[in-house]
């Protein structure tokens, strides 16, 4: 530890990143941390904060490179954004940091990793909704294609996930920080270690397809946004999509078909988009869910929309998308300093819908959500809650090319579909597109990157153990974050020591 110097907490940063998509080296979840909080054992309260900053930040330069390729749509603006965003995530870990310096000397063994663990979660947790949220590296991410730890998220959601790595990174860190008392600590991370393996391992099980299992058909357009930025291929996008889908029911009978977010360009009663959409499932015999943008008068203004048409070619359904993504769909704030849309580009200017809903397709109800809007876990919660038996999220992420932000909003998907112990439908622009079974099993229908159409069964909901656990773990961590946090500071001569810390 010592040849690591002052590059401890940097190489941290990098460990953990490489944990994440698309490096997925996910067992260095369990150990990137130990590198901060063995030094943090003999820092003042300040200096791990910085410890910790620097880790996150590093960590977020890492993990959220994707956003550089909005260099193409946004220029110089968006490394400023990349950079910006990055720091402001790292303030969080800072935070935690002091937070954690001033409970570390106060609390035995176990129970500081278990205060660790809540800490950190109510960490994340404010990180994913604080000014419009954005959780999108909470460290339960990383344990996607980890089949066993996995299932645990269907207890208490990512968040448990990312408690018990935390707790293990801090019991091993103790291991070496206390040399004096590593044998309870030792045991202590072995424990947990084969719990959450074995408990995990107990909660898998095979997917139900039923009799005669449900069939969704799905088309990856793959069409570049150069090409969707272009009116003369509007149409002609259009087309290739209603005949691909007319190729794949010739074959096999579907139950629904889904297109991707932002494939049509254009508002549906447009071109005669609309028309062909009313054809198309009407000759198929087959609901299509697809996206599209369109003028409320109501809101006065665009929405980032989808539709259901049904086997009629009637419309049955609209949805229109509730959370915007900031500098991408809307700017924030901009209602009240106008001068932020002169400063700061944004690629759209849209209004958010005010409700989710729930679309009924070939005899299933399902839940509609909108690229990003998978990452924001109580909205499934919801969808879940008034009755819908699959997820079905259409997302348009070729704004970032083949970067990792394409495998990293896959393994968000992973953990909604086991959180909710429900089939998740992914249909993508470009990336990845298929099915998640309720215990994250990723069926592919196609290659990434390829244009295609095809189908892929679509597995029942599976009950939960802990209906309510996904929803209210993570504000119970808060509300024990809260309680330790006072019980140290109203504890006799515990007051925050901003110098070394004594302990060996």
């Amino acid at each position: 530890m010592k040849l690591l110097g002052k590059y401890h907490a940097i190489l941290a940063g990098v460990l953990l990143g490489m944990a994440f998509p698309t490096w997925s080296v996910y067992p260095l979840a369990w150990v990137a941390l130990i590198l901060v909080f063995v030094p943090a054992f003999r820092a003042s309260v300040q200096s791990c904060g910085a410890r910790f900053f620097v880790a996150g930040l590093v960590f977020h330069l890492f993990v959220l490179q994707w956003l550089l390729a909005n260099i193409f749509w946004a220029g110089g603006w968006a490394v400023w954004g990349y950079a910006v965003l990055s720091v402001y995530m790292a303030l969080y870990w800072g935070l935690f940091g002091m937070l954690w310096a001033g409970m570390r000397d106060r609390l035995p063994v176990v129970p500081l990793a278990i205060a660790s663990a809540v800490l950190w979660i109510a960490m994340e947790t404010l990180q994913s909704i604080l000014l419009t949220g954005f959780g999108w590296s909470a460290l339960g991410y990383t344990q996607g294609r980890y089949e066993s730890v996995l299932q645990l998220a269907s207890l208490g959601g990512v968040s448990l996930l990312s408690g018990i790595l935390v707790a293990f990174n801090v019991l091993v860190a103790q291991t070496i920080a206390q040399p004096t008392r590593k044998i309870p600590h030792a045991l202590a991370a072995f424990a947990l270690l084969v719990v959450s393996h074995i408990g995990g391992s107990l909660l898998l099980d095979e997917a139900d397809y039923g009799p005669e299992p449900y069939t969704v058909g799905m088309f990856q357009s793959d069409f570049p946004q150069q090409m969707k930025w272009d009116h003369d291929y509007t149409v002609d996008m259009v087309h290739r999509a209603a005949e691909k889908t007319r190729q794949v029911a010739a074959y096999e009978e579907v139950d629904l078909f889904v297109w991707p977010e932002a494939l049509i360009m254009a508002p549906i009663e447009t071109y005669g988009i609309h028309e062909t959409l009313s054809q198309l499932t009407r000759s198929v015999e087959t609901p299509l869910y697809t996206g599209s943008s369109r003028f409320s008068a109501e809101r006065g203004g665009w929405t980032n929309s989808s539709y259901l048409f049904d086997q009629r070619g009637e419309i049955a359904g609209i949805y229109d998308k509730i959370h915007l993504v900031p500098f991408g769909e809307y700017a924030p704030l901009g209602s009240i300093f106008p001068f932020i849309t002169q400063v700061v580009p944004t690629i759209g200017d849209l209004v958010p819908g005010d409700a989710l809903t729930i679309f009924e397709a070939g005899g299933r109800r399902f839940g509609p959500l909108i690229c990003f809007e998978v990452l924001h876990a109580p909205m499934s919660e919801w969808l879940i809650r008034e009755n819908a038996e699959m997820l079905v999220v259409i997302t348009n992420l070729g704004w970032f090319g083949n970067t990792n932000a394409i495998d990293q909003e896959l393994e968000i998907s992973r953990l909604r579909a086991v959180e909710t112990r429900t089939p998740l439908v992914h249909c993508a622009n470009t990336g990845h597109t298929g099915v998640f079974d309720p215990y994250g099993r990723f069926t592919a229908v196609g290659e990434p990157f390829r244009r295609f159409a095809a189908t892929a069964p679509v597995a029942q909901a599976e009950p939960r153990l802990i209906p309510w656990g996904p929803r209210w773990f993570r504000w119970i961590a808060v509300a024990g974050a809260v309680i330790i946090l006072v019980l140290i500071v109203l504890s006799p001569g515990n007051r925050l020591r901003f110098e070394p810390s004594a302990q060996p």
